[in-house]
């Protein structure tokens, strides 16, 4: 059997080569790392695939990556910002003119998250394609969380009272 051998590289390494890959019109896979997407996501045990698309096919719900600061995130979009152009196209009506909103912004949260980022259209990387979970795996994934916060409220507060 052979052995697998894995080489940790440092973010700005992994976002280059992500966003070279991604440019080049070839999804990537990604193994996920961190917490903000519990239930979800779980950190190192779930992997995602990275889509190139246009930012203005993004919708509200859709997970992305994006660079942020000196690293990327792959958070859920909660709220999308623009500006309204006027086109010279005609309505149905007969009109002169329309009204069309370009995306600038996408504001994005972890689902366990309470705070937002928001984001650039130019800091858009990838659309993420999650991997498929049930119901009941999700529900077990919530409950072990839930258990997990819990036993660490309850060792800090032993650690409180022994003093």
């Amino acid at each position: 059997m052979m052995k697998r051998h894995y080489k940790y590289l440092p973010n700005k390494e992994v976002l280059q080569l992500i966003e070279e890959q991604i440019g080049a019109g070839r999804t990537v896979r990604l193994p996920v790392r961190g917490n903000s997407m519990n239930p979800l996501l779980l950190d190192r045990r779930d992997t995602v695939l990275l889509h190139p698309v246009d930012p203005q096919q993004i919708g509200v719900g859709d997970v992305i990556l994006y660079r942020w600061k000196d690293s990327f995130l792959m958070h859920r979009v909660v709220e999308m910002k623009g500006e309204t152009q006027t086109g010279a196209s005609r309505d149905d009506d007969g009109g002169a003119s329309h009204r069309a909103e370009a995306v600038k912004w996408f504001i994005c949260r972890g689902d366990a998250l309470q705070n937002t980022e928001s984001v650039q259209i130019e800091d858009f990387i990838a659309l993420a394609e999650l991997p498929a979970h049930n119901p009941l795996k999700l529900l077990v994934r919530m409950v072990w969380g839930w258990l997990g916060r819990v036993q660490g409220w309850l060792q800090r507060w032993l650690q409180r009272v022994r003093g």
